[in-house]
């Protein structure tokens, strides 16, 4: 018997390599970013969002990663991005070439190949990966050699490392097999086997598919024992009972195929249930026809969904059971034409009866899917304002420190000048026992000059810690006149001093430049001190990260600048620190991604502060050199 689906899991770990990271299902950003993504503009970071969730669904509901990449390539196509765009028509056309659509994956591929060649010429081999599946979907194993073939020859495909060639060599060696070309496929089984011995700690799901593929050349060869280890390493259900069908083990048999098909339903891989149904039926013909003829109907709806526009999908009715050879023996004799048409027309009612079953039943899950979406919706509203207050709040314990060190100093006034004035009081009291009104006079004057000075100290206080409350408040979502130059000051401070606090070592200079025309503009000051202290925190990160390497004669230095520019104010902060990789460029306004350690970030500074920036009509840009530094750039409208 062959077995055909191996691919289908192998291909799952080439398309996390080739498009998107984030290929673990994230119930917590899922349930963030589709709240917050209706809000985004469309730009390159919307893009990219739907695309880690188009990725994301791939094995939880291909319809969602259709609809996610679909409408971030609209975007893409829109505002010029053909990264994203071939990013998003790649994750779309690997769930549709699983899923029997095969033209509607072929048009996807070959719109991304075109694009690829101009703009991303290494993601054609992925895209060649994607055409495979298609091939191998369609049972056209020399189609799929031509593919493969193909993504070998690439020009880019020396460049990759072992894990980026693991893949490929898998479909090498999974279709000499199903060419019965054993010597071949055996050559890539002992490279892909190698990378499994060096690798397969770090990348387990590869590891499992090459146990897979040596099973499928084991069974070929007969070596059936050898066969089931594979499978049993590679945790392939499908294989196990292909095997087990074999040696005539039916209960074995019966226990793989159905979880099979219970996959095959629950990831809607339309040939996982064909293959399962198939086995079963077949295993049950002898035992329990009635059970039997349940499993050849699953087989024959799923073939049908599968080759729906072959020509012959009529025939699969009449081929079971042996009903072909009696139509062709039969076929000549008038009295058996009758029973024919009999049967046609009732195969008929079968396809009618099957189809109106499946309208049935996916008009039931359109229901019941948008009944959880609008109370996801509904769930998510409070998540997105928790998710902020939790970030807030992070940046508030960065603030304490700070804020410490900050009223320290005007209560040290105030205790000072309250002692001197309790003095003042006593030699006061002295001097009216003695009459010397002069000198009264004079320790009057004294005490009214300090307790100026209290009070003047007092208030410096309360304004710390009102601006302390005011950060910690919820935000009332109210723009309000706000003196930007004041707030940089501000956090600026507090910040440096809460470096400080933690690292007494800790030192750096800082630097200012305040346009004073600015004024007072209309923002929301909490969220845009809330942004500007962010930024400051990270260059004092960055710059104590590259103090750390002792490199000769460096000044760890951070500045904060104002500028008013047109219709426009533009806040600058900068540092002299090692600068942001190139690599990871257009990353770090990404929710979860940091290159800080474990712990020491959650990855979401920036990009809540880059979707604060923007809701405010304004703009967070980034300009950066490797080992020399970075400038984060704020620009926001003023009137």
């Amino acid at each position: 018997m062959k077995k055909k689906i191996v691919f289908i899991i192998v291909f799952f770990s080439t398309v996390i390599t080739g498009f998107s990271q984030p290929a673990i299902f994230n119930q917590n950003y899922v349930d963030s970013i589709t709240k917050l993504l209706p809000h985004y503009p469309d730009d390159t970071n919307k893009v990219n969002h739907l695309a880690t969730l188009a990725a994301m669904y791939v094995l939880k509901d291909p319809q969602l990663t259709v609809k996610y990449a679909d409408e971030g390539a609209a975007i893409a196509d829109k505002i010029n991005y053909p990264k994203g765009k071939i990013n998003c028509l790649g994750q779309a056309a690997f769930v549709l070439a699983i899923s029997g659509e095969w033209a509607k994956s072929t048009y996807k591929v070959n719109i991304a190949i075109q694009l690829a060649e101009k703009y991303q010429p290494n993601s054609i081999v992925y895209l060649c990966n994607i055409m495979w599946i298609n091939a191998k979907t369609r049972e056209d194993d020399p189609g799929a050699l031509v593919w493969v073939n193909k993504a070998v020859n690439n020009s880019f495909f020396a460049s990759f490392d072992e894990q980026g060639k693991w893949p490929t060599y898998m479909q090498l060696a999974e279709v000499f097999q199903s060419l019965n070309r054993l010597d071949s496929a055996k050559f890539y089984e002992k490279i892909i086997l190698g990378y499994q011995k060096k690798n397969g700690t770090i990348n387990p799901d590869l590891s499992h598919n090459t146990y897979s593929v040596s099973g499928n050349i084991a069974f070929k060869e007969k070596r059936y024992g050898d066969a089931i280890y594979y499978f049993h390493l590679a945790e392939d259900d499908l294989g196990m009972a292909t095997v087990y069908r074999i040696l005539h083990r039916p209960d074995s048999t019966i226990y793989f195929a159905e979880k099979t098909l219970q996959v095959g339903y629950q990831r809607y891989i339309p040939s996982l249930v064909q293959t399962s149904a198939k086995i079963l039926a077949e295993e049950y013909a002898v035992t329990n026809p009635t059970v039997s003829n349940k499993y050849l109907n699953i087989y024959i709806n799923s073939r049908d969904s599968l080759f729906r526009n072959e020509k012959l999908k009529a025939l699969e009715f009449v081929n079971l059971n042996e009903q072909k050879s009696k139509f062709e023996s039969e076929k000549k004799d008038t009295a058996n034409k009758n029973l024919i048409l009999v049967g046609a027309l009732l195969s008929i009612l079968a396809i009618a009866t099957i189809a109106s079953f499946l309208l049935w039943r996916n008009n039931r899950f359109k229901q019941t899917a948008n009944a959880k979406l609008k109370k996801a919706f509904s769930d998510l509203k409070s998540t997105q304002s928790q998710l902020i207050h939790s970030e807030k709040m992070a940046s508030l314990g960065e603030l304490t420190a700070g804020i410490a060190h900050e009223i320290q100093n005007p209560l040290n006034f105030v205790n000072n000048f309250s002692e001197v004035n309790s003095e003042l009081i006593d030699e006061l009291e002295e001097e009216i026992e003695k009459g010397n009104l002069e000198e009264v006079r004079a320790l009057a004057k004294d005490i009214r000059a300090n307790e100026q000075k209290i009070n003047h100290h007092g208030k410096r206080a309360d304004a710390i810690v009102k601006g302390m409350l005011q950060h910690s408040r919820s935000s009332s979502g109210v723009k309000e006149p706000t003196d930007i130059n004041a707030l940089a000051d501000e956090y600026l401070r507090l910040a440096y001093h809460g470096l400080r606090a933690k690292d007494k070592s800790f030192n750096a200079t800082m630097k200012n430049d305040f346009d004073q025309s600015i004024g007072n503009i209309e923002v929301i000051p909490q969220d845009i001190g809330r942004v500007i202290l962010n930024l400051i925190t990270n260059a004092f990160y960055a710059v104590t990260e590259k103090k750390q390497l002792n490199i000769p004669g460096y000044e760890p230095t951070v500045s904060v600048s104002t500028k008013r520019q047109g219709a426009k104010v533009e806040i600058r902060v900068s540092d002299n620190g090692n600068g942001i990789p190139e690599k990871v460029l257009d990353k770090i306004f990404q929710p979860f991604f940091t290159t800080k350690p474990t712990g020491e970030g959650t990855g979401l500074g920036l990009s809540l502060s880059y979707d604060i920036v923007k809701a405010h009509g304004g703009e967070l840009r980034v300009e950066t050199k490797e080992g020399e530094g970075s400038e984060f750039m704020i620009q926001l409208p003023a009137k």
